[in-house]
């Protein structure tokens, strides 16, 4: 398992190079089209952890991204007025990147795997489609878990029909080679229980349709006027078939030791 760490850490590096840094900078572009899709995910964890916290306490809860590549959901939570936000990767090449695009953002090198942080370090911990770059994507679950004091958001593929199909199985760069991991509702809730018994408060799994690239590269065809409300419509469309989709939005709440 080490040697696959090893072997992915070689490829991402090649992948994130400094010299390169127009190719990652739409992670940090303001254009609505580009922030409505790639943050739609996190919008809906957000909003629900809203419905839980008082909306101006939960901006001062401290945030850790892990698998964060070059800072895109740092990004997110900067702009939502979160005002404590960590990015960590195993890439130093992605962390280099996100410095240079995002000047105060703070950055941590961590394997996810063994997150190098004490238990209960940070308040949120959020991944947006890294665990199922890990080899062990459970064990990376686990370390979210230990480290958040009360949140932890991940999104995730889920485990469904269509992405058995035709989604991706085996991805393979060079010398490393990654099995695309699935959750469903029922492993989470039974990871979380294992590991946490009773210290959790609740465990919320959304599933739903998310084809961020897709979407975007369909509605920048049509006229800019509705190329927005085009993307809203298509994944309004999409939210009727949720019960099938292909992407999970877990919400695990820790409940806080005395």
């Amino acid at each position: 398992m080490l040697k696959n760490v090893a072997e992915q850490k070689k490829v991402f590096e090649a992948n994130y190079h400094i010299d390169n840094l127009n190719h990652f900078s739409f992670n940090f572009s303001d254009d609505k089209i580009i922030r409505y899709t790639r943050d739609r995910r996190l919008n809906i964890a957000l909003k629900y952890l809203e419905s839980k916290y008082d909306k101006t306490a939960l901006r001062n809860f401290s945030v850790l991204i892990v698998c964060g590549g070059v800072g895109g959901e740092s990004f997110f939570f900067n702009n939502a007025g979160f005002n404590n936000i960590t990015l960590s990767d195993f890439s130093e090449n992605s962390l280099s990147i996100a410095n240079k695009l995002f000047p105060d953002l703070k950055t941590m090198c961590l394997n996810a795997e063994n997150l190098n942080l004490a238990d209960c370090s940070f308040d949120i911990v959020v991944v947006q489609d890294g665990l199922h770059h890990l080899p062990r994507p459970a064990l990376g679950f686990t370390e979210m878990i230990r480290v958040a004091k009360k949140e932890i958001i991940v999104i995730e593929p889920y485990e469904s029909l269509i992405g058995n199909l035709i989604g991706t199985t085996w991805e393979v760069q060079g010398d490393a080679i990654n099995f695309v991991y699935r959750w469903n509702k029922k492993m989470v809730e039974q990871t979380v229980k294992s590991y946490l018994l009773h210290e959790y408060n609740f465990i919320k799994v959304f599933r739903v349709w998310d084809h961020n690239l897709t979407v975007r590269n369909f509605v920048k065809k049509l006229p800019k006027p509705i190329q927005l409300f085009s993307a809203k419509a298509i994944y309004a469309f999409l939210s009727l078939i949720n019960f099938s989709g292909n992407m999970m939005i877990a919400i695990v709440s820790k409940k806080e030791k005395s």
